[in-house]
């Protein structure tokens, strides 16, 4: 078996105003955070995407309430919602998780973003970024995102099976990607794709007791879908996974889909976090928090990375990716306390021990390896791409501070471009695979390093559109 998460738009006058107006509001800015104005276009021609409304990954489609929170499905974003740098909610203002990050200031009737709740305390303002502003000809993230989600178009009605997780998470960052930009068009062709399931034409993934965290992570769709449109089919669809998955947990409190395999931080956290977006339950992010912790400490390592699984200690580059991905998602709603203080630890030193890893020159300049710490291991998109990922949500939230994380998020994802072709289609994807037998260190890290990369692989697919999400959306509902 091959083991292994919207956006409604004030009018783009509104969205200026409101983006000039908070930017007189940025009172603290690293040098990293340098400004840049609204409607930046890329040296290609495409603009850069300015907004307001749910959050990427994220509070899909949500209002906000006077306190800050979020109510989800709501209606379109209006003047008061705030925008990338916008001010904050009524319920007060908030600063950046570090030293040195954006303070964001308290507005008035303005809302705060969507993807911010009161309990979380998130204000939704972000730091405007120079060093994103900008790209090659055809290499923007608003490009490169729309030949992604077309090259998806066509797989809506593939089967479950395999590797689904993966084509679940390609469909779901499709659903926020159209969401983000505003192509309704797009977005209704996918939803109605799913209609298959949420009609009960066809049968979804098992969810029994001997359903699997790849199983389960079908969830995940039918909460988008949910998010966005209120289907009260999909929401059941999406809750009865979420909830299966913890109705017999072990003595520690931690699901029996438990393997402790770094995968299990996506799988097992979107599937909860997704569920706490479509209902604001804090069991939900309490389930993942207690997990996530659990893993930190049975699979992080002194310098930061994580061992595949228990078993497999090798610094496989997925692997990774799905745990600094899981994170970053899991941080944007956490709120604030011991678990937060404790998985943002976790977070922020996986980021500093990813960086010295950094392909730094030539062909392959920007991307991470196969095995992370193998030198001759080859260069591998999709950890490349979660990994950007991660990089960026975090510095726009506020987690990081320091202009060098700016530099390997941006080096990231002009790796990525490099690496995708005119179709959409990333190229040096590691297929789904299993953990290496038990044995030495060696031998498990060329298990990894002797795996054919091939591209077209949604592995690759659904990580590249999270990171162009993360680089375009103008919410930062993690800041705290």
């Amino acid at each position: 078996m091959r083991l292994e998460n919207t956006y409604r738009f004030a009018p783009t006058a509104i969205v200026t105003l409101l983006l000039s107006a908070a930017l007189l509001n940025c009172g603290n800015s690293d040098r990293e955070f340098s400004t840049a104005t609204a409607g930046n276009t890329s040296s290609g021609g495409a603009p850069q995407v300015a907004g307001s409304g749910g959050a990427a990954l994220g509070m899909a489609g949500s209002t906000p309430t006077a306190a800050g929170g979020s109510s989800s499905g709501g209606s379109p974003a209006t003047a008061g919602s705030s925008s990338s740098s916008g001010g904050s909610s009524s319920g007060g203002s908030s600063t950046g998780g570090a030293s040195g990050a954006p303070t964001t200031t308290s507005g008035g009737a303005g809302g705060g973003s969507a993807g911010g709740t009161a309990q979380a305390g998130g204000t939704g303002s972000c730091p405007v970024i120079s060093e994103f502003a900008t790209w090659p000809s055809g290499k923007a993230p608003l490009e490169i995102g729309k030949l992604a989600v077309n090259n998806f178009k066509s797989h809506t009605g593939d089967a479950y099976g395999g590797a689904g997780y993966a084509w679940t998470f390609a469909y779901v960052a499709s659903l926020q990607f159209t969401k983000l930009t505003a192509d309704g068009t797009t977005n209704a062709t996918l939803i109605t794709g799913f209609d298959r399931y949420a009609s009960g034409g066809t049968a979804p993934p098992s969810n029994d007791t001997s359903s699997t965290v790849d199983d389960r992570a079908f969830g995940d769709l039918p909460l988008e879908i949910f998010i966005e449109n209120q289907d009260a089919r999909s929401k059941k669809l999406g809750l009865d996974r979420a909830d299966a998955q913890w109705s017999s947990p072990n003595s520690d409190g931690i699901t029996k889909d438990a393997r402790y395999w770094a995968d299990d931080m996506f799988m097992i956290t979107g599937l909860q976090v997704y569920a706490y977006r479509a209902t604001k339950d804090l069991k939900y992010l309490t389930r993942a928090a207690l997990t996530m912790k659990a893993y930190l400490t049975a699979l992080q390592q002194a310098d930061g990375n994580f061992w595949h699984t228990k078993q497999s200690k090798a610094y496989w580059g997925r692997a990774n990716g799905w745990i600094a991905a899981g994170m970053a998602e899991l941080l944007l709603d956490l709120p604030a306390g011991a678990d937060r203080t404790t998985i943002l630890a976790g977070y922020k030193k996986q980021m500093d021990g990813l960086l010295p890893l950094q392909v730094a020159s030539g062909n392959d300049a920007g991307m991470w390896r196969q095995v992370l710490d193998v030198p001759g291991s080859n260069p591998e998109s999709s950890c490349t791409a979660m990994f950007t990922f991660a990089l960026v949500t975090g510095i726009k939230n506020g987690w990081l501070t320091d202009a060098k994380y700016v530099s390997a998020a941006r080096n990231g994802w002009l790796a990525l471009g490099n690496k995708t072709n005119s179709s959409g289609v990333l190229d040096r994807v590691c297929p789904g695979t299993g953990q290496a037998d038990a044995g030495s260190l060696a031998s498990q890290q060329n298990f990894y390093a002797g795996i054919t990369l091939g591209s077209n692989d949604q592995h690759g697919q659904a990580p590249l559109l999270w990171s162009a999400i993360a680089l375009l959306r103008p919410d930062c509902p993690g800041v705290r």
